[in-house]
């Protein structure tokens, strides 16, 4: 994903569909090119991208369905994480996550 995602292509299509729905949308990619963060615009709170280090493209294509899987997972386990600090937000240790 790169700048030009936000021009007419599928990402922000998508962004843009669910935005206006109110549904927040997150992009799985494999790699973050220079101003892809112009998709936040469209509608995309978040991009996620399935290659962790260097990799060459060869073996990233081999490994594309393992590295999809693992990014997917990361990305729910971070939801997770931030519906739990939503739950913790109204409990009676709410101070704890306000700072206070």
């Amino acid at each position: 994903m790169d700048w030009q995602s936000a021009f007419g292509k599928v990402p922000s299509g998508i962004g843009m569909r669910c935005k206006a729905k109110g549904i927040p949308a997150v992009a799985i990619v494999g790699s973050m090119g220079e101003g892809a963060e112009a998709i936040y615009d469209y509608g995309i709170e978040s991009i996620l991208t399935t290659i962790q280090g260097a990799m060459p493209v060869e073996e990233a294509m081999e490994r594309s369905m393992e590295l999809y899987r693992g990014a997917a997972l990361r990305t729910f386990r971070l939801l997770r994480a931030g519906m739990s600090l939503m739950v913790l937000k109204d409990s009676p240790n709410s101070s704890l996550i306000k700072g206070n």
